[in-house]
């Protein structure tokens, strides 16, 4: 099964798309618009998507509100074109997905830890490193940014899936 998965933001996307079956991340963007992130998701015959969804986590500081706001606009404009395209959408909050993945709490911020968890989750002892290089490219190569929270949001959605 191909997912999507989306880290939405106020005007561009956080987005992967992933080869559950493989395990292999097929296309990733760190800042993809809206329209890309659907035609991708479409041409990709994708079976799920995934969206992060906004929530209020604590006090939010002065410019945090419209950014929330337009955020959470963003992604729900994206949820209807997927479910437009008949594709089904799913949403998670980063506190299900830090659960799914068991990285609720531990050092550094809430992002290196999902990142750290994604990679973990695709490394073998004694084999080929999850994200690699060019030239040994690994099933992670090329996510980066904000991607590695949305490719969180799939494996926690296919975590919890099981």
């Amino acid at each position: 099964m191909v997912v999507v998965g989306v880290d939405p933001g106020p005007v561009t996307h956080g987005v992967v798309i992933y080869d559950a079956t493989a395990r292999r991340v097929l296309w990733s963007c760190k800042a993809s618009p809206t329209w890309e992130a659907t035609d991708k998701a479409i041409r990709y015959s994708v079976g799920r998507i995934v969206i992060e969804r906004p929530a209020a986590m604590g006090g939010l500081g002065t410019g945090k509100v419209g950014h929330m706001l337009d955020t959470a606009w963003e992604g729900g404009r994206m949820t209807a074109n997927f479910q437009l395209a008949g594709i089904p959408v799913h949403e998670m909050t980063r506190r299900q997905v830090l659960r799914e993945l068991g990285v609720m709490s531990g050092t550094g911020s809430a992002d290196s830890r999902v990142r750290r968890a994604c990679i973990a989750d695709h490394e073998t002892p004694g084999g080929p490193p999850a994200v690699g290089r060019k030239a040994t490219p690994g099933p992670l190569y090329g996510v980066s940014s904000h991607a590695w929270q949305a490719l969180g949001a799939v494996l926690a959605w296919l975590e919890s899936q099981r």
